[in-house]
């Protein structure tokens, strides 16, 4: 897509930094097919307002970032745009839609928006357009976009770009030379004759595009008249979705991947099991912060599952008793792992399973039961530390270091025993009274962590000390506040001290000044973040994220522009330096002598 279409979609999509206004369910989703595998929106409505609050503009934005004279040829482009006819004020979906198997080429993307006026429009491909040509549908009108071999189609209120999914288009990418493709700035004779010798004939070429292009249009033609039962808005959790108004949003519907032939190695009965299941997520720029919120809908079998075994609760004990008040972050998780193997039972891959473990004398059930599914890891005390090379003494190096406790809570003793005793691990570890040790003491010395085994937990940590402490719950951890509370009863709980983690980061490391100073800016960007999992509500399980900005006064995405805006100056300001040095390192002094070979060379 670069240049009718690439200008399309730029309009669309930098929309959502411009204007606003749209409906509550917009109209524009009913060309979204129940077919399509993830399909994302953007709401221009939702976060042009927290921009204009701001007084952030697109002339702003390009002044900001291009030179002037590259900004003033984007801005005559966005002027065009403007005028366009597209609706700017609207939703903007991209959705990918999968068929047929992988090598069919029917799997396909569409972006699709509103339009205000079809015919102002009409006028913008035909000047934006090289090689415009108007064809006509059933009610609606469309050309071939020749460099994206995509289709754009429009009726009076709608505009759909769909562009098939190549599944061969990395190739394009390989290197030159690449044994099997042919190198588009290759001048040599063989290669000459081996291109023609390969070459699709004409007019088996003009065939196959206007096969190509005949598919696409009936399948736009099919999408501007969907049915209501067909549409993407006839599934409950995507019709949800929309009601909810968020800055971005994202639907992803499983079966629907599942079912296209593009994952030919999920077993059918994995796909009866997740029947009926869907993802919905949504993000929300505000004040001082991002708050992304998801839903995962269970259809009847997973959700029978959840029910029996997804109500577990993180253990806040194995958590705060961690010995350090330097906390980076951590990660709680309950999670029972018999739901892993109802997944695998339902699958029928089971035996498989068994049959692979039966060398070692353990089945799927004996390492199931051997485990509880609490587990926590927590991190701390980040920083730089200066070592001296181990090849190379009197050299020294720095590098980031941390403290650290992972522990895993076991299940069924006798389970546990059996595993830790089995031929897969008795090699590695040996039990010495109620505990298990490295068979080999000098496994520690080579740079294993510490860690301690019984019958209770399997716990880990960076050092012996830290560890021992763990153990003898000498740690009282005091999180930061709020956090506590939003965690506790939960099925997972997880927090990053963002600010703590950067700050380590040393300044004087910096390439350049200009990556010095987005370097300080970044580490006066960034605060936390704190992830939340629910245990499932009926057959609903719902999750949050939030990542807080240090500035509590001003709009997140305010912020990240903001930033953004710096980091593209700064690279810009680095390449221009570079670009200098290399004009003066090449550049030939007025009064150095030239070369009589030079001279004598004829020409080429």
């Amino acid at each position: 897509m670069k240049r009718t279409i690439s200008k399309v979609l730029l309009t669309a999509v930098t929309a959502a930094v411009v204007l606003s206004s749209c409906s509550k369910v917009p109209e524009v989703s009913k060309h979204i097919p129940k077919t399509a595998g993830v399909v994302i929106d953007l709401n221009a409505k939702e976060i042009t307002q927290k921009l204009a609050t701001n007084g952030l503009t697109m002339d702003k934005l390009f002044s900001a970032v291009q030179s002037k004279d590259t900004s003033s040829e984007v801005m005559k482009a966005w002027k065009d745009a403007e005028n366009s006819g597209i609706d700017l004020k609207n939703h903007f979906f991209v959705s990918f839609v999968f068929q047929g198997q992988a090598g069919d080429n029917k799997s396909y993307i569409t972006a699709t928006a509103s339009l205000t006026d079809a015919d102002k429009f009409e006028g913008f491909l035909k000047k934006s357009e090289k090689n415009f040509s108007l064809k006509s549908g059933k009610d609606f009108k469309y050309i071939i976009e020749e460099e994206s071999k995509g289709i754009v189609a429009w009726n009076k209120s709608t505009v759909i770009f769909l562009t098939n999914i190549d599944p061969n288009g990395i190739n394009k990418y390989a290197p030159a030379g690449t044994p099997g493709l042919s190198s588009p700035d290759s001048d040599s004779e063989a290669d000459t004759a081996a291109a023609a010798a390969t070459t699709t004939p004409v007019a088996l070429v003009t065939a196959e595009e206007d096969a190509a292009n005949a598919t696409m249009v009936a399948e736009v033609d099919h999408l501007f008249h969907l049915k209501e039962n067909e549409t993407a808005g006839a599934i409950e959790p995507f019709a949800k979705l929309l009601k909810e108004n968020a800055d971005m949003s994202v639907f992803v519907n499983p079966e629907a991947i599942y079912n296209s032939g593009m994952l030919t190695m999920i077993p059918a009965n994995f796909k009866k099991l997740m029947e009926g299941t869907y993802y919905t997520g949504t993000s929300n720029f505000e004040k001082g912060r991002i708050v992304a919120n998801g839903n995962y809908y269970m259809g009847k079998e997973i959700a029978s599952i959840f029910k029996k075994y997804g109500n577990k609760e993180i253990d806040m004990d194995m958590l705060k008793k961690y010995p350090s008040q330097n906390l980076a972050g951590f990660m709680s998780y309950a999670f029972d792992f018999h739901m892993v193997g109802e997944i695998v039972k339902s699958t029928g891959m089971d035996g498989i399973a068994n049959m692979f473990l039966a060398k070692s004398g353990l089945s799927m059930d004996d390492i199931l039961n051997a485990f509880e599914g609490q587990f926590t890891y927590v991190v701390s005390d980040f920083g730089i530390e200066k070592k001296e090379s181990k090849y190379s003494p009197g050299e020294f190096y720095e590098e980031p270091t941390s403290k650290w406790i992972f522990n895993l809570k076991v299940g069924n003793k006798e389970a546990f025993n059996k595993v830790m005793t089995s031929p897969m691990l008795k090699e590695m570890f040996t039990k010495e009274g109620d505990r298990y040790v490295y068979a080999n003491p000098g496994m520690t010395a080579a740079g294993m962590p510490a860690v301690s085994i019984t019958e209770k937990f399997i716990t880990v940590g960076s050092d012996s000390v830290l560890l021992q402490d763990y153990l003898a719950g000498k740690g009282s951890l005091k999180l930061p506040e709020g956090i506590e509370g939003k965690v506790k009863g939960s099925m997972m709980g997880g927090y990053v001290d963002l600010e703590k983690v950067i700050s380590v980061i040393p300044e004087d490391k910096a390439n350049s000044e200009e990556e010095k100073g987005l370097l300080v800016k970044l580490k006066g960007l960034l605060k936390d973040m704190t992830v939340v999992t629910k245990a499932a509500s009926g057959d609903v399980s719902k999750s949050e994220i939030i990542l807080n900005f240090k500035n509590k006064d001003e709009n997140s995405l305010v912020q990240l522009i903001n930033f953004g805006t710096e980091a593209a100056k700064a690279m810009e300001a680095k390449k221009a330096k570079e670009k200098a040095l290399e004009d003066s390192l090449f550049a030939t002094p007025v009064d150095a002598p030239v070369a009589a070979d030079t001279i004598a060379a004829p020409a080429r």
